[in-house]
């Protein structure tokens, strides 16, 4: 802590002592700018590797959004408004934590969204019966009719290599 508080010295910053932990990363986890980071071991490999992937905070706090945008209050909005707006938060929340290796949170905020939008059009055309819904607005609908951005469930590369 001594060395960190020096070199912050000579930038001109200061360091937070009340705020500010050391934590060993291989045996347990910290939050950092919302994402949770620890070091797992590969099922496939065994090596160590960073697992960085939003924190619960964030994940609660975007499913919430989207429960929002979504409320059944929201039944007379035009649907491509409604859409639009979804797009705009997800797609945003998912340029910020779409990093590494976070496959499991994003398919369950992909999930969450396509169950929220079902669900908003269910109670919009007063369908019922949740199997109607799922046949009626099937995931290709919600996609190619009315434009919902499909999130991200795998990360856009599969490793970084210098000679590639």
């Amino acid at each position: 802590m001594a060395v960190l508080r020096q070199i912050l010295e000579r930038m001109g910053l200061s360091l937070n002592e009340a705020k500010t932990q050391v934590v060993d990363a291989y045996r347990g986890k910290f939050g950092f700018f919302g994402f949770e980071v620890w070091m797992a071991q590969s099922r496939r490999t065994g090596r160590w590797y960073a697992h960085v992937q939003p924190s619960r905070k964030s994940l609660r706090t975007i499913k919430d959004r989207i429960t929002q945008l979504t409320a059944r209050t929201r039944t007379a909005m035009p649907m491509d408004w409604l859409v639009n707006e979804l797009n705009a938060v997800v797609r945003g929340w998912v340029g910020y934590f779409h990093v590494r290796n976070c496959s499991v949170p994003l398919a369950r905020v992909r999930w969450h969204l396509e169950e929220r939008l079902r669900t908003h059009l269910r109670k919009r055309h007063k369908i019922r019966n949740r199997r109607a819904g799922y046949i009626r607005f099937a995931n290709g609908d919600l996609y190619g009719k009315y434009g919902l951005y499909k999130v991200p469930a795998t990360a856009g590369w599969t490793n970084a290599h210098a000679s590639r």
